[in-house]
């Protein structure tokens, strides 16, 4: 059985890993630049440079959600329990396992799949104020809150 504190932290070391990709690849980005700057000359290192900025704006973007997202979930306490699904809730829908945090997709925490959904999706809208044993729909298919925590 997942436990929140579990989710919550593997969650966290996933924004961390994601963040430092991100930031490692914006350092190579910046090195290339400085490279090309020193090799190149004419329209060839004009182009170049472009496109190395245009990288460069796109991992500040990047880096920039990263942060954001991981500033986010430093709302949820990982040890509340909770008896109606909010932010932060872990969820289990039939067979599958959702955590109601930030908008990341899929994870696996051990051998289990664990969905990272936002309040703001369709499914964290249909999923707020339920409850456990209640049933919901969701693109045609009905599902019951078997775990909630």
């Amino acid at each position: 059985m997942l436990s929140k504190p579990v989710v919550y932290n593997a969650l966290r070391e996933e924004l961390d890993l994601r963040k430092s990709r991100i930031e490692e690849s914006l350092s190579d980005s910046l090195k290339s630049m400085t490279r090309e700057t020193k090799s190149s000359a004419g329209d060839k290192h004009e182009t170049s440079r472009a496109m190395a900025q245009l990288e460069q704006e796109k991992l500040s973007s990047q880096l920039s959600n990263a942060t954001q997202l991981k500033g986010i979930i430093t709302g949820i306490n990982p040890e509340e329990e909770h008896t109606e699904i909010q932010f932060g809730s872990l969820i289990q829908l039939d067979q599958n396992w959702y955590f109601l945090s930030v908008g990341m997709g899929s994870m696996m925490v051990g051998n289990t799949k664990v969905f990272c959904l936002s309040a703001a999706t369709p499914l964290g809208r249909v999923l707020l104020k339920k409850k456990l044993g209640d049933e919901v729909s969701f693109n045609g298919k009905s599902m019951k809150i078997s775990h909630l925590k």
